[in-house]
């Protein structure tokens, strides 16, 4: 997965700027861990992590800050040139490769003995999205609907992104409120239908 987020970035930075940013899987997995790690400590702004008062050294030392927003601005999960307009139907096309893999990851996962179906929020808050939803009553209110099916330790066995209409009829979610119901069953009484 990582060494086709290189490759992909690598072509979309030559398609847009005309010279490739030359990285590699290790790089983007460094910057992946940088981006996690930015998660746990929290500031204000990206720059704030290389600045001299409120440097942080497990993400500054890991690479300069210009490297840093270089790759991050020429990350791509799919080369755009090699997709078909029909492909390009589904809302998620950008990253449907990434996730169909991630996916299968989590459906390797032994299933514990009690699961559980819900839906997440993944906070986000930005402007140009067609599935982002607003849930009254969740800590982030604003963000990605993702169905999740998890293990009581909350290990993720299964899970997906939900994309709301496509023109004016309801997408069909693998994870949606019928297939819940069908997967619950199959929880509790295993033998095929």
């Amino acid at each position: 997965m990582v060494e086709a987020l290189a490759q992909n970035t690598n072509e979309y930075s030559f398609q847009e700027r005309g010279t490739s940013v030359n990285t590699t899987a290790k790089e983007i997995e460094k910057m992946l861990g940088m981006y996690l790690k930015m998660g746990l400590v929290q500031m204000a702004g990206t720059r704030m992590y290389w600045e001299t008062e409120t440097r942080y050294s497990p993400v500054a030392d890991v690479m300069p800050r210009n490297r840093f927003q270089s790759l991050l601005t020429s990350l791509h999960f799919v080369n755009n040139m090699t997709v078909s307009e029909t492909e390009k139907k589904d809302k998620l096309w950008k990253l449907r490769l990434w996730l169909d893999s991630f996916r299968e990851k989590c459906l390797q996962v032994v299933p514990e003995e009690h699961n559980s179906v819900d839906e997440m929020m993944i906070p986000f808050k930005g402007k140009f999205s067609s599935i982002k939803q607003y849930m009254r009553g969740k800590p982030n209110p604003w963000g990605f609907k993702v169905w999740v099916r998890t293990g009581i330790s909350g290990m993720m066995c299964d899970f997906d992104v939900y994309q709301g209409s496509v023109n004016g009829i309801r997408a069909k979610s693998e994870l949606g409120l019928s297939d819940m119901f069908q997967m619950c069953y199959l929880l509790v009484d295993p033998r095929p239908s």
